[in-house]
């Protein structure tokens, strides 16, 4: 039944042309922007009178050129969306017994290459919350069409179709980008382990002697601190790939109880060669407490190594770093503070952000790359504890590292 007052308007043929409308570009003359844009309509209706009307609206229309054809129910909806790709598919909400989102379904709902517009008679608030459910852009009530409202409906209805293709796309183009970021990562973590598990099998055989070739004492514990460092580099390499691909906090796994005491010696152990070459004395103050954590030793030993490693590069030769351990309430804490060349509130917040880079003295080399902090603070964050930095200018810098207690040492205490 139509929807439309009675206003005896003639019948008017269908153009059933089939071609595309030509695509504007960006060398065409302000003469020939100002022309109508030419677009390709569907009406989906199956009231002879309510088309009518429809398509006067339509070719009323002054932003457009329309060329309408016409579905009668939602059998010819489907196939119309078979044979033409449409710009714009107005759908009538009731066609016989079946409903316009079947319609609506034929040209794929939200992802349909068309701005879908519902139009209804009926009254109340269902209907279009229905069709925008379905996939329809806009829903209209027949009895208040005009060219007016549809040719805003339908400059609407394109521009919003318009920009989700561009969305799609771009959607697109960042999972390519995304896939192309993990195989770079792949990539690389082949070229780098793969060598250095060469050196630490060849150091692993001189420690142990393995080939019987009397190597001396010294020798052998050399190899073994290559052994050593070479280890943790290759832990260092896995994490910081899992940090640059987005995946490190996924990739944890389960944690479990460890003597905090012993993982901040063997930070230490690890950092001295470092502090050696510039004269630089690294103190360990102990508080004697209880130190169970439960943490993952080789990211926890990165973390606490990453923060020695800042401290011994920023502190002038001959400085000194202090380490502190110890139990504070109802958490560890490890904090490490240097005599070097401090921070502004600005340059840690720049610190802590990933490849920041705080400017330096001129007589310090910049090194790194600006990574060391951020993930930091993401493997405690991840171990349930907080990251402190008080510094300043000139006074030098003191990090601590709060860690929760073991599960088992808070049942104990």
């Amino acid at each position: 039944m139509s929807a439309y007052s009675q206003t005896g308007l003639a019948s008017q043929p269908v153009d059933a042309d089939t071609r595309k409308p030509p695509h504007h570009n960006a060398d065409m003359s302000d003469d020939l922007l100002d022309q109508p844009v030419p677009i390709r309509v569907l009406v989906v209706e199956d009231s002879d009178y309510d088309f009518r009307i429809t398509k006067k609206n339509l070719l009323l229309m002054d932003t457009y050129r329309v060329r309408v054809d016409r579905a009668g129910s939602v059998s010819e909806a489907g196939q119309a969306a078979r044979r033409q790709d449409y710009d714009v598919v107005l759908v009538d909400f009731c066609l016989g017994l079946d409903t316009g989102v079947l319609a609506i379904n034929h040209f794929g709902g939200r992802d349909s290459k068309a701005a879908l517009i519902l139009l209804t008679g009926m009254p109340g608030q269902d209907i279009p919350k229905i069709a925008l459910k379905a996939g329809a852009l806009h829903c209209l009530d027949k009895n208040q069409l005009n060219e007016v409202l549809l040719e805003t409906t339908i400059r609407s209805a394109l521009h919003t179709r318009h920009l989700e293709d561009r969305l799609k796309s771009l959607v697109s183009h960042l999972e390519e980008a995304n896939r192309a970021k993990d195989d770079f990562y792949a990539r690389m973590s082949h070229d780098l382990k793969t060598p250095l598990n060469a050196i630490l099998g060849y150091a692993e055989m001189i420690s142990d002697d393995c080939l019987s070739l009397s190597v001396p004492e010294k020798y052998q514990e050399c190899a073994r601190n290559i052994h050593t460092g070479g280890t943790h580099l290759l832990e260092v390499i896995n994490n910081l790939i899992l940090h640059a691909s987005g995946k490190y906090a996924d990739n944890l796994g389960r944690f479990s109880t460890h003597d905090l005491r012993q993982i901040v010696s063997q930070a230490v152990s690890l950092a001295d060669s470092l502090a050696k070459n510039k004269a630089i004395t690294i103190t360990l103050q102990d508080d004697g407490s209880e130190l169970q954590a439960d943490c993952q030793v080789s990211v926890l030993t990165q973390a606490i190594l990453n923060l020695l490693s800042n401290a011994v590069k920023y502190t002038a030769s001959g400085g000194e770093v202090g380490v502190r351990l110890g139990t504070d309430k109802d958490r560890h804490f490890v904090a490490i503070r240097d005599n070097g060349i401090g921070m502004s509130t600005a340059d840690i917040d720049l610190a802590l952000t990933p490849f920041g880079r705080v400017e330096l003295p001129a007589q310090i080399s910049q090194e790194g790359s600006g990574l060391g902090l951020p993930i930091v603070k993401e493997i405690i964050t991840a171990h349930g504890g907080e990251l402190d930095i008080s510094s300043r200018p000139g006074e030098g810098t003191e990090v601590i590292l709060y860690l929760p207690i073991a599960l088992e040492g808070r049942d104990a205490a």
